[in-house]
């Protein structure tokens, strides 16, 4: 009966209420626990029933459903497949808002929106919060130490504006010079190597080396990381990266059981080891560069403890080396796949100074291309929405879209760049679109 009232009275639709309540069914029964597994169903559809979002159908409609059953949206979600599937998915709906089947705690519903309108409306809003639900899988990687990208509230604002001096003109100069010293010492160590000898070259791995060498100089003063510790460093982040963030739910819920995630957990440890040895690198230098990153973490008195002050280094080191390198990597792949493009770079960059090729526009416009093409991030920013967002049809004779309060919204940004209304072509590398680009 509770199954058969629900579509007629509110959002909620019958598959949603029969899974709730065939998994708590379940549960209860797994345990033999006969007289909670009655409470249960009663307790979780009369819960489904009554509080959910009090949208009546008569005026609203929920965004499209994607065509994957939960199972498959979170394998999905958790592995590369993830670059392509938004795109994909909303040129099959032919919408930009459509509904996932990705089960979060405390969120009645899952979104992904392309629509750069209601994007910027979403994460302008102040009611609106990071997903802490799902974000939260990162602190994983710093031992369970909040870190300024997961947290909301003072944890987060005070180290986002204690740092933000570290990237002012003066500071932004200093580490352009260190960058451009790492990196022609590079091209004569490695890379005049590989075309003395015809050899392949893994410009991903390169790229990735030459990132961490410049992020940890620039930005931490720690300029001499052994290999073995930079080696450990790289393949500590990818196995925590791998068991804790991009693996499927299920092993998340259930790490305890996997070796592969035990092990996991002694290389975030490992991580914070060497969080803090950068730290106590810092401590011994006499007369520290004022203004780097490492200087204001350790002169920052909101911290709580240095295990905070470690898990923002950790997040930094991790978040800034993996975006960077990819970037220029698919950047020099798609100029390689693209030669007239890159003579036309080459041509203009060697009309022009070494001091004048920073303010080059074909270059630019060829990093701004590639990073639309592979922006860093694809899933984008995810947030959980503070109040009720109602979308338009475009066709008069359906029913408005309604996002409820509460819900979790995707908002990927390889979705927007991939959007054919918005650019054409959108598959080809035209770093000419960047030259007179509409709004």
């Amino acid at each position: 009966e509770l199954v058969r009232m629900a579509p007629k009275y509110t959002l909620v639709e019958a598959d949603d209420l029969v899974f709730t309540t065939v998994v708590a069914a379940a549960l209860a029964v797994a345990f033999q626990w006969y007289t909670a597994a009655q409470m249960a169903v009663a307790a979780l559809a009369i819960w489904t029933i009554f509080f959910e979002p009090p949208f009546s159908t008569r005026y609203y409609r929920l965004a499209p459903k994607a065509p994957y059953g939960w199972m498959e949206t979170m394998r999905i979600i958790s592995t590369k497949d993830i670059i392509g599937f938004f795109p994909r998915l909303h040129q099959q709906l032919g919408s930009n808002v459509c509904r996932l089947s990705f089960p979060v705690p405390g969120c009645p519903y899952t979104c992904s929106v392309v629509d750069t309108d209601l994007t910027r409306e979403i994460l302008t809003d102040k009611t609106t919060v990071k997903a802490e639900g799902l974000i939260k899988s990162f602190e994983k990687v710093t031992c369970n130490v909040p870190q300024f990208f997961t947290s909301n509230g003072h944890r987060f604002h005070h180290a986002r504006k204690a740092m933000a001096p570290a990237f002012s003109n003066a500071q932004v100069a200093r580490m352009n010079n260190i960058t451009m010293a790492r990196t022609e010492e590079w091209m004569q160590r490695r890379l005049d190597q590989f075309a003395k000898h015809g050899d392949d070259i893994d410009i991903n791995q390169e790229m990735i080396d030459l990132a961490l060498t410049i992020i940890l100089e620039a930005a931490f003063e720690y300029g001499h990381m052994p290999l073995k510790e930079r080696e450990m460093l790289l393949s500590c982040v990818t196995i925590t990266l791998k068991e804790f963030v991009f693996a499927h739910p299920l092993k998340m819920m259930f790490g305890f059981l996997f070796p592969s995630v035990w092990y996991a957990h002694r290389c975030a440890r490992e991580l914070m080891r060497i969080a803090r040895k950068i730290m106590s690198n810092y401590r011994r230098i006499k007369n520290p560069t004022k203004g780097t990153v490492i200087d204001l973490i350790m002169n920052n008195p909101n911290y709580a403890t240095d295990d905070e002050r470690a898990a923002d280094i950790v997040d930094l080191i991790v978040a800034g080396h993996e975006t960077s390198s990819n970037s220029m990597t698919m950047l020099l792949l798609e100029l390689a796949k693209n030669p007239a493009e890159q003579f036309k770079l080459q041509k203009e960059l060697r009309e022009m100074s070494v001091e004048e090729r920073p303010g080059s526009q074909q270059l630019k416009s060829c990093i701004r291309e590639s990073m639309r093409l592979w922006p860093v991030t694809a899933p984008g920013p995810i947030r959980q929405v503070g109040r009720d967002y109602v979308v338009e049809s475009k066709d008069p004779n359906e029913k408005d879209i309604v996002i409820p309060k509460g819900s979790l919204v995707f908002m990927p940004v390889i979705g927007l760049f991939h959007n054919s209304s918005i650019f054409e072509d959108h598959e080809r590398f035209m770093p000419a679109r960047w030259e007179c680009p509409s709004e």
